[in-house]
């Protein structure tokens, strides 16, 4: 699809558009190689930015300008400092602040050929509690987005209580993250018998569904959710399957630099472009331009 999606995506009206999850702060560093145990390596500190999949989902909901709030927690301590001033920059109005602890944030480590790994120190992001949930309307939402990081845990029940009052035709949009895999069996149930999106790449699609065939988990999860099954494939495009049609959206090939908040961006375009108006197609088509961007440039903050 020719980047002229853009235009459009810009002056269409959208539908609104909840994103509930994290923003942490994102330490990136780069090396040639992942040390072995005892090993030392050198590496390079290239920057320090606000990052998280709610907030890399959100910011290219912002600068794609369809309607949407962003419901992360903010807290008190020295990256939560971090955190709030972004979103002050970018012009995000901070939903949810509570100062019981800090925010998180990742040491996220790029090997030269772009793959990233990333190193987790957990914080207020990961403890949701029921009452947060008392100053948003969930159900004036028609798509809300939730990944499996915020599922984990004890925080887990309590956002699904939560999203259980969206109203009867809004949409959730699920990403299961790496963490997926981990999240309990009735978690995952109970999250894809709510009428949910499922968005995620090879690797978690294959680790949540247990099977190798990846068109195949794809036409299984539809089945069991009732709703589209989408699967980036990196330079292969994206899958995207639902009761009613099948297919491969298309990419351009481009030189990877650093694959950090891509899967995010795909995920913050494809919900864009549903909320546009978009077939299932156009919205993974969409987001193959939007992820195609963010993997030519060091860190996952795009600016279109």
């Amino acid at each position: 699809m020719s980047e002229n999606i853009l235009d459009r995506v810009k002056s269409d009206k959208s539908r609104r558009i909840l994103v509930i999850g994290a923003a942490v702060v994102d330490v990136i560093i780069q090396l040639d190689r992942l040390p072995r145990t005892a090993e030392d390596v050198m590496a390079e500190h290239k920057e320090t930015i606000v990052g998280g999949c709610a907030y890399n989902v959100s910011n290219i909901l912002n600068q794609l300008h369809v309607n949407y709030s962003l419901f992360a927690p903010v807290g008190q301590g020295s990256y939560g400092d971090i955190v709030k001033a972004q979103l002050q920059k970018d012009g995000v109005p901070v939903l949810l602040e509570d100062l019981s602890g800090d925010n998180g944030w990742n040491l996220s480590i790029v090997e030269h050929d772009g793959e990233r790994t990333f190193i987790t120190i957990p914080g207020i992001e990961t403890r949701w509690a029921a009452h947060w949930f008392e100053t948003i309307d969930l159900a004036s939402y028609d798509y809300i987005y939730v990944s499996g990081y915020e599922l984990e845990g004890p925080s887990g029940p309590i956002i699904l209580d939560a999203l259980s009052q969206r109203k009867s035709t809004g949409k959730i949009v699920f990403d299961p993250g790496p963490r997926g895999e981990f999240l309990e069996p009735s978690i995952l149930e109970r999250i894809f018998s709510m009428g949910t999106i499922v968005h995620a790449n090879k690797n978690e699609i294959q680790a949540i569904m247990q099977e190798n065939d990846v068109k195949e988990a794809a036409a299984k999860l539809t089945q069991r959710t009732g709703e589209a099954v989408v699967v980036t494939l990196g330079g292969e495009g994206t899958l995207y399957c639902s009761r009613d049609e099948e297919g491969i959206a298309e990419t351009e090939p481009v030189k990877v630099v650093d694959t950090i908040g891509a899967g995010d961006s795909h995920t913050g375009a494809f919900i864009a472009g549903l909320a546009r108006g978009y077939s299932l197609q156009q919205a993974c088509e969409l987001g193959n331009v939007i992820a195609g961007k963010v993997v030519q440039q060091q860190g996952g903050r795009l600016q279109l």
